[in-house]
């Protein structure tokens, strides 16, 4: 008998592999993974918070899968941590809150043409802007479903803890990809004028570098094995 975590994956491997054969993913099938993911608990991945307290890395990341057609894994943020304002470029992503309570806010690429991106940055003292659409802010604990990220909704997130430490269940297809730099991980600073387009707020991202405050440790898996999914 499959544990909880093995048939999430399972599906979650059989559905985004499709990606690396050319065929596109729709929302609609990512429905079956999230209605299993939204039942996972902590206990279901062997995760104790108390294994997580008196680090000083303000995120620490626990490696559960992970190969050509996505990777998984669990994210503890510790009190007060973050994962700063990042994006996914080309990718899925589906995260499930397993201890705490995390509150994510998301954006979306804004459609607007070169011109007016071009004309905005002319009046900025940056050199690269993205204008997008806030899609949501919610703040998430285990109770609650899992959030879902598409390469054109909520791609741009910021995810932190609320009071205590926070964890949550991170699924991403296709993988970051820093050996041929076609999937890489950028940083951004929420700019603070708004614009309006079509009746539509737009707002700015910067990007930025890495910030200096933010970095993770490692931890080992220690739930059912994933391998033979």
């Amino acid at each position: 008998m499959a544990f909880p975590i093995q048939k999430v994956l399972k599906l979650a491997h059989s559905t985004f592999s499709k990606l690396s054969k050319g065929i596109a993913v729709d929302t609609g099938s990512l429905s079956p993974i999230k209605s299993l993911l939204d039942q996972i608990r902590a206990s279901d991945v062997d995760f104790d918070a108390s294994n997580f307290r008196g680090r000083q890395a303000p995120v620490t990341y626990v490696k559960l899968y992970e190969d050509r057609v996505m990777s998984v894994g669990i994210f503890v943020m510790r009190n007060g941590a973050k994962l700063p304002l990042h994006d996914h470029p080309g990718m899925y992503g589906l995260c499930k809150t397993i201890h705490g309570e995390m509150k994510v806010e998301s954006y979306s690429r804004a459609v607007m043409s070169d011109d007016v991106i071009m004309r905005k940055m002319s009046t900025l003292p940056f050199s690269n802007v993205i204008p997008v659409n806030k899609k949501d802010s919610a703040c998430l604990s285990e109770e609650d479903e899992c959030c879902v990220l598409t390469p054109d909704s909520g791609n741009f997130h910021e995810i932190r803890a609320v009071g205590d430490m926070a964890a949550f269940l991170d699924i991403l297809a296709p993988p970051y990809d820093y050996e041929t730099m076609t999937r890489t991980c950028q940083y951004y600073t929420l700019l603070e004028d708004t614009d309006e387009f079509n009746d539509l707020q737009v707002q700015w991202l910067n990007e930025i570098d890495e910030p200096r405050d933010f970095w993770c440790d490692s931890s080992d898996y220690t739930g059912p094995t994933l391998q033979d999914i």
